[in-house]
Order: C-alpha cells, then sequence, then structure tokens
C-alpha cells in the first residue's frame, strides 16, 4: 500500500517513468515500479497519509483471518484428531505381541524415521507438481496407514503402518508451505502458530474419545473412528482447498507476483549454501530438541521425581492445552503487535531457559500447573515465528522445501528426544534433565542476538524522505538491493 500521489510528487527519486492506472507519470523508483505490479493486478490501493490512516486500518482487520486457510485448518484439526485418537493405544497394541522396550520404542520410532526422509521430499515435490496433489497423496497414505493399524493382528503389520504413515507424512511441511503461500511476510508468525494450537486442541480432545471407544471396542475402535476421520479430511481437502502455489495461480495477489518479479531474477540458491537459513534453522533445532526431550518424557519426570499419578498427568496435559489456546489468542497477538515478531520469538526462546530451570525446583501437582502453562506460553511466543523467519530465508521456489526441513528437524527430535530423556532421568534428583533443557534453550537464545540484524520486522524503503512510507513486503535474503540512481 503507498499513496500514488506522494509517489507522483516525490522529486527526490531517480528517473524511470512509465504510465499509471491512474493517466499520471511519474518519476519512480524501483518499489515504485513493483507497486505498479499490484495495480496491474487490480489490487486496490489506499494512501497512508494523515485521513487515509483508518482506512488502511480498516482494510488489514478485514483482511486479517485469510479465508484461503480455513479449509486448511479444518483439515489440520482433524488430521491431527485422527492421529491424537489412536497413538496413546499404540504402547498397549504393541504389548500383545512383544514386551520388549527396545522393540517397543522402534515402533513408536518408525514414524519419525521415515518421516525425517521424506518430510523434505513430500515438501520438494509440492513445489514443483503443486500444494494439493502431494496433500492428497499423503491424507492417502495416512488412511491406509490407519486402516491396516485398526486390523492389524502381528507385530509386523503395526510396524509396516506406522512406516507408511511417515512416508506419507507431509501433511505439516505442505501445510506451513500453504501459509507461506497465502500469508505475506509480516502475518506470517501468527499463521505459523495456529498449526500449534491446532494440533493442541485435538490432543486434548483425541486420546479421551479414543479412551471410550478402546473400553467398548478395543483397539478396532479408535483404530476405525481415526480412518474415519482421515477419510473425512481427504475429501474436505479435496472438495474445499483451492491449489496456492504462486507459480499455479493464474492471478496471485499483488505481494506474491512482486515478490516473484524480484526473486525470479535471483539465482536458485539451496538451502545448504543459504547461511541464513542454516542459522535459523540450527537456533530452531536447540529449542525443539529442548521441547521434544520435555514433551515425551515429562509423564516420566512427573512420576519419577513428584510421585504424580496417571490421572494428574493426563490433567496437566489437558490444562496446558487450554491454556495454550487462551494464550495464543488472547496474550500473543498483544505482545506480537506491540513488540513485533523479532522481539516476541527472543522473549520466548529467552523465558525458556528460566522455565525449564523452574521444574527442579516444582514441589508437586500443584506446583507443576504454572509451570507447564509458562513453559506452553514460551512455545507460543517462539516456536511459530522461528519457522516463519526459516520461510523468510528463501525464495517461493523453495517455500515446500523449507517446511520439509523444518519438519525433519521435528521428526529427529522426536527421535533423539525420549532415549535422551530417559537416560537423563536415571538421576533421581533430576538435575541433569533440567540442565539439559536449560542449556539447548541458552544456545537457541543466544543464536537468537542476530534476529534483529536480519531486519525481519521491517520492509525496505527508500532512503529519502517522502510524506508517505513507501514499503514492499520482504520475502527473504535473495531479494535484490536496489542503489538509487542520480535523478
Amino acid at each position: 500500500m503507498t499513496c500514488v500521489s506522494c509517489v507522483a510528487r516525490c522529486s527526490c527519486l531517480p528517473t524511470k517513468s512509465f504510465p499509471l492506472p491512474v493517466g499520471q507519470y511519474a518519476r519512480v523508483d524501483w518499489i515504485s515500479q513493483y507497486l505498479f505490479l499490484a495495480f496491474s493486478q487490480n489490487q486496490r490501493v489506499y494512501p497512508l497519509c494523515h485521513s487515509a490512516v483508518s482506512m488502511e486500518k480498516a482494510k488489514a482487520k478485514k483482511g486479517s483471518s485469510y479465508p484461503q486457510l480455513r479449509p486448511l485448518w479444518v483439515a489440520v484439526f482433524v488430521d491431527i484428531l485422527g492421529f491424537t485418537i489412536i497413538l496413546p493405544f499404540l504402547p498397549l497394541l504393541a504389548s500383545e505381541f512383544t514386551s520388549d522396550p527396545i522393540v517397543l520404542g522402534l515402533l513408536i520410532a518408525s514414524n519419525a524415521i521415515f518421516g525425517f526422509f521424506f518430510s523434505t521430499i513430500l515438501g520438494k515435490l509440492s513445489d514443483k507438481y503443486g500444494r494439493k496433489p502431494l496433500l492428497l497423496i499423503s491424507q492417502a497414505g495416512t488412511v491406509a496407514a490407519f486402516l491396516l493399524l485398526a486390523f492389524s493382528r502381528s507385530l509386523e503389520m503395526l510396524f509396516l503402518a506406522r512406516i507408511i504413515d511417515g512416508i506419507f507424512g507431509g501433511q505439516f511441511p505442505i501445510s506451513k508451505a500453504i501459509i507461506s503461500d497465502v500469508v505475506p511476510p509480516k502475518d506470517r508468525g501468527k499463521q505459523m502458530t495456529n498449526i500449534g494450537v491446532a494440533f493442541t486442541l485435538a490432543a486434548v480432545v483425541g486420546p479421551g474419545i479414543g479412551g471410550m471407544l478402546a473400553d467398548i471396542f478395543g483397539i478396532i475402535g479408535p483404530g476405525l473412528l481415526a480412518s474415519s476421520v482421515a477419510i473425512f479430511t481427504l475429501a474436505y481437502t479435496w472438495w474445499r482447498y483451492n491449489e496456492t502455489l504462486p507459480t499455479m495461480i493464474e492471478n496471485p495477489p499483488g505481494w506474491i507476483h512482486a515478490i516473484k518479479e524480484m526473486e525470479a531474477t535471483a539465482p536458485d540458491i539451496s538451502i545448504i549454501k543459504n547461511t541464513r537459513a542454516r542459522y535459523l534453522l540450527l537456533m530452531y533445532a536447540f529449542m525443539v530438541l529442548a521441547a521434544m526431550i520435555f514433551q515425551t518424557t515429562y509423564s516420566l519426570f512427573g512420576s519419577n521425581r513428584l510421585g504424580l499419578t496417571g490421572g494428574q498427568v493426563g490433567i496437566l496435559f489437558s490444562a496446558m492445552g487450554a491454556f495454550q489456546v487462551f494464550f495464543r489468542f488472547i496474550v500473543f497477538n498483544r505482545i506480537r503487535k506491540r513488540l513485533g515478531d523479532t522481539k516476541t520469538a527472543m522473549i520466548g526462546i529467552g523465558n525458556y531457559i528460566i522455565a525449564y530451570a523452574l521444574l527442579y525446583f516444582v514441589p508437586g501437582f500443584w506446583g507443576m500447573m504454572p509451570v507447564l502453562f509458562y513453559i506452553s506460553s514460551c512455545g507460543a511466543l517462539a516456536r511459530g515465528i522461528t519457522v516463519s523467519f526459516a520461510s523468510r530465508t528463501v525464495d517461493f521456489r523453495n517455500q515446500g522445501k523449507m517446511m520439509g526441513v523444518t519438519t525433519s528437524i521435528d521428526n529427529l527430535s522426536q527421535i533423539i528426544g525420549p532415549i535422551v530423556g530417559n537416560l537423563l532421568l536415571v538421576e533421581a534428583s533430576g538435575l541433569f534433565y533440567v540442565l539439559m533443557l536449560s542449556v539447548l534453550s541458552l544456545l537457541a537464545w543466544v543464536m537468537s542476538f542476530r534476529l534483529p540484524g536480519y531486519e525481519f520486522d521491517e520492509a525496505p524503503r527508500h532512503p529519502s524522505a517522502c510524506a508517505c512510507k513507501v514499503q514492499v513486503p520482504m520475502h527473504g535474503e535473495h531479494m535484490p538491493r536496489f542503489k538509487s540512481s542520480k535523478p
């Protein structure tokens, strides 16, 4: 958005004339050229000067919901719901065939192991062939895996079901890539956080439903329900979701069109050679590994260290999920609007250090609850925004691949987390366990001090003074930086 009249009047801009749709000719710089691309896509332009500020705010408020993402939120929630309905009963089912703890551990980890390798592949394929085809293929694989799991009569069938689910586990990286397609960079952190909220809501509801069905019908009850939910997700995605990959839609929004024009001329640099991407991924890995160590072993920590029962652990889990939803919709938006994405993420990562350290001093059940709320709020502040930063280090041609890499990091953390956590909990006091969580968070926090230098909260602006703020969305580090020529 910019003020056309201010651009036309500004004599300090370098000479480069072309006709504007309103019939005027202006001396404009490279920023205005890309604004012209938005004009050519029939995007309305509102002035940012004085009397029209309220109009701009109303436009921003009206477009903040991103209706293109509504089918995605339904699909993500229902998909995770099916996963949480059956996953808690997997060890119980597997125990009918083997009592070897190593085999049980491999069975649970097999999904993450194959997801680690295939998430990046599916994300990269979605960059080439479109989000919708790969999303439907992934969901079809989930349906097959759940059906096989429901009717499993041997340990081999259980392993096969988990492996299939890992191979076709592309919903998360593709969903995050869809957000990168639809949402401008400045709002991407907020929408990425919604995936965590969908996961939390489903995780609160799913195990309870699965438990009731398991008591009545056995494992086939939650298995068939999870399969039915996955089939619904597949049908809903096919019916409601429209392709969002910028290279495959006819009339992308103006901000996407401008970014495509700028990035198409830049070399297609791989993630491995992208210094900023590597740095952010390493910071994200430290943060996620600490989170996964805690999430996969906190019930054991509560049992060994505090003597909590299974029912108390379940209450804590549900309360933490409810608090995360409250924090995301009531508190998170206000903090983010006031401080910006960069400071919000740094605060979240830094408070992880304190929150994990407090675990060592927790006296019991009621002391554990506020600490869990504290940890949950740190995750809401940091994780979604960090993923959005990672998406902004690559161009539109590599969004799926980047989101696949972040999902692979999640999967790898799910493999390493339980192993490290169980080893550390051998020490009865839990001191080494708490130290590991805090040290990993400290490493991520120290690395986060480079975030302000990346200027994720800023858009490139012309250095000359002007009556209006001329802005272009910043997408990644490959956006060309042009020097003004003399008028």
